[in-house]
């Protein structure tokens, strides 16, 4: 057990490394200049590497370690990329970075049949579409058929990558359920675009069906099945409200009713049908098909049932108090206590009632003034004492704390203390062994969702503001440790989602600057390291680690792949300079906004006077184009009049001698996009740029790539 806690200690030492080099260049530190910022990554780039090999000839005990610096080698590519598109202001998060950032990861994938390459490999292949498809900085406007070409395409990958992994000639339990996910993800977006009739609907319901039955007969699989019933109840009830908005009447309403009516009643009859069949009374079909079954209706039923009955009484009614007070009897009365007393009843029907009892009735208390919400909480109270059910007790312990916290959160011009106050009495559960293993992790949740919103709290004093992001630092960091050592799974993966989601968190708090994050990460790391040192020699050897380090195995191949990155790095590195250095300066003006990249930290995204070719209609509308600057009377480079589109110009272009032709893309009918639209600057200078900059100094070489130099008010 201690073993596992020396690698969990690495690992998070690593991980707080990886971050505090993310932090820090993304604080884009003036201190430094653009070679004393590549000097800077490279040389981290290459350490990772130095110290995974040296791990893998001295650490022959941890494996993990060498494997685990490898991967921060992978990541820490990214960064340097990263941070060439600062230092040469190309585009925020540009679909570029990350496909040069994926292709010796996928290397390393193919190589090493390493997990984290695979994980890593996904990511960054489907941040690079995303990124293609919307871009942070300019807008691409793109049509219904296209998106859905689009959402089918992902789909039809991902669904491929599953068909690999399940027959495992891609062996990554990872890109298995990720890519299922992605791909069910796909389709039910698909299923929304506003094209091609009722095709979309179609398809999604025939595949949904289809799946269905596969995760049933052909390969049963428990996961797969609730998946696929979560997304086909969320297609039904998207499209429930979308007929909503399109025939909102009392009949629409009635019809609804009836239809949810139908489908419990339907879900009922196939239960009853099911448990006939002795063969498959207590089989793993029949224990899935239940399961699956329960989902989907409880969620179609429920949500249907209970949003027409609100619709339909407030058109009948014009009163919306009586209908909020006849609601609110009707959850406790005609949903609520039949549920919870009846003991011959349905489980489907029971999880149902259930469901739009609790619907109605958090509705409806939420409405009401006077003391109904405490009524309510006393009937779900009553409920979680008679009712020991794990999903009963998991929809009441949900709707407890919403209305609780509306409540409370009345009462007062500050949520703070209703957020402690959650904060403890949901870690109190969690610490209380008698719950079942379900509860106890839902409270963890709970606790800790409280607990990360209050270190986002900032109107309050430095040190308290700090002590409060140390305390849950502190605690998601002893949680994992107490899980791991209890053998708490579930527990460990919560504490630890909780832990990345801080870091996360913590790079867009203006509270404190990056370059201190960065500096309080890099002592964290340190610590982390140190501690799980001592742990490690403590062990006295007890536990010999097995598996031969990647790098022992495969250092010639590696070695290429590392050759290739500082390959990719030099070319971005050269291709920029000779631009900077021989490339004709124009002068051209700007209006800025700041926003901020996840990656590269703060930038200005600036929008030219010569983004927009007035008077121009381009016939294709993603070609790339070659615009023709002329300078005016004050200098400043402005649009000629002439552009040139698949080699043919717009009119007769005759050359003048202060010309310049810069390159660009069509991204509508006359807007031009040409690759200088951010400007990163150090952190928390945004408003004064915006304020002063008026102007911007680009280098355009002979080939018409630009860069943007510098800024300037005059």
């Amino acid at each position: 057990m201690q073993q596992n806690a020396v690698r969990l200690g690495y690992f998070l030492g690593i991980a707080l490394l990886l971050a505090a080099l993310f932090y820090f260049f993304a604080s884009n530190w003036p201190a430094l200049d653009r070679f004393g910022k590549i000097s800077v990554s490279v040389s981290v780039l290459l350490l990772f590497y130095l110290f995974s090999y040296v791990g893998s000839l001295v650490l022959k005990r941890h494996a993990f370690i060498s494997n685990w610096l490898l991967a921060a080698g992978g990541l820490a590519f990214g960064v340097t990329v990263a941070l060439l598109g600062q230092i040469y202001n190309s585009h925020a998060d540009s679909y570029m970075l990350f496909l040069v950032w994926l292709l010796p990861n996928l290397l390393f994938a193919i190589v090493t049949k390493y997990q984290p390459f695979y994980v890593i490999s996904y990511v960054l292949a489907h941040l690079a579409i995303w990124f293609f498809l919307d871009p942070s900085v300019i807008h691409v406007a793109l049509g219904d058929d296209w998106w859905f070409m689009v959402y089918w395409l992902i789909a039809l990958g991902n669904l491929l990558l599953f068909w690999l992994t399940s027959i495992e000639r891609l062996r990554s339990r990872s890109i298995y359920y990720l890519s299922f996910l992605v791909f069910q993800l796909s389709l039910f977006l698909s299923a929304f675009v506003e094209v091609y009739g009722v095709l979309p609907e179609l398809l999604y319901l025939v595949i949904g069906a289809a799946l269905f039955v596969a995760f049933l007969r052909w390969m049963p699989n428990r996961a797969m099945l609730v998946v696929t019933a979560v997304m086909l109840a969320l297609f039904l009830i998207g499209k429930f409200f979308w007929y909503m908005g399109e025939y909102y009447s009392e009949g629409f309403f009635l019809i609804a009713l009836l239809v949810a009516a139908a489908i419990v009643w339907g879900a009922v009859a196939g239960m009853k049908w099911l448990r006939k069949q002795s063969s498959q009374q207590d089989s793993l079909w029949g224990r899935f098909i239940q399961e699956a079954f329960i989902v989907l209706v409880t969620l179609v039923a429920s949500s249907i049932g209970a949003i027409s009955l609100t619709g339909f009484l407030a058109l009948v009614f014009d009163d919306d108090k009586s209908v909020a007070y006849f609601l609110f009897f009707l959850s406790v009365i005609g949903f609520i206590a039949p549920a919870v007393l009846s003991k011959s009843m349905n489980s489907t029907v029971r999880y149902t009632l259930l469901a739009m009892g609790y619907l109605l009735g958090v509705g409806s208390s939420l409405y009401l003034e006077g003391y109904a919400w405490i009524v309510f909480l006393m009937v779900l109270g009553y409920v979680w004492t008679v009712n020991g059910r794990i999903p009963v007790r998991l929809l009441t312990q949900f709707g407890f704390l919403l209305v609780l916290y509306v409540k409370l959160s009345d009462w007062g011009s500050s949520q703070e203390w209703v957020l402690w106050l959650f904060f403890v009495f949901q870690l109190a559960m969690y610490v209380v062994q008698r719950l079942p293993t379900a509860l106890q992790n839902s409270s963890l949740v709970y606790a800790l969702c409280c607990l990360l919103i209050l270190t986002e709290v900032h109107d309050r004093v430095i040190w308290l503001q700090f002590v409060i992001n140390l305390a849950y630092f502190a605690l998601t960091t002893l949680l994992a440790y107490r899980a791991l050592q209890q053998d708490r799974k579930a527990s460990f993966g919560i504490a630890l989602g909780f832990w990345f989601a801080f870091l996360l968190m913590k790079y867009y708090d203006l509270f404190w600057s990056l370059l201190h994050k960065s500096i309080s990460l890099l002592i964290l790391s340190i610590v982390f390291f140190a501690v799980s040192y001592w742990l490690d020699r403590s062990a006295n050897g007890r536990q010999e680690e097995q598996g031969v380090p990647i790098f022992a195995r495969q250092r010639f191949a590696l070695a290429a792949i590392i050759v290739l990155q500082l390959l990719l790095v030099g070319y971005q590195v050269q291709s920029s300079e000779s631009i900077l250095s021989q490339g004709r300066s124009v002068k051209l003006q700007l209006a800025p906004i700041d926003p901020r990249s996840f990656l590269q930290g703060d930038y200005v995204q600036l929008n030219y006077e010569i983004s927009t070719l007035e008077q121009e209609q381009f016939s294709d509308e993603n070609a790339k184009l070659r615009v023709v600057l002329r300078p005016n009377e004050n200098g400043v480079y402005q649009y000629s009049g002439y552009y040139e589109q698949n080699d043919v110009w717009n009119k007769p272009y005759q050359e003048l001698s202060g010309d310049v032709i810069i390159n660009g893309k069509a991204i509508d009918s006359d807007r031009v996009e040409y690759g200088i639209e951010s400007y990163f600057i150090p952190e928390g200078t945004g408003q004064d740029i915006e304020r002063t900059a008026k102007f911007a100094i680009v280098r355009v070489g002979k080939k018409g790539d630009a860069l943007l130099e510098k800024l300037t008010s005059e």
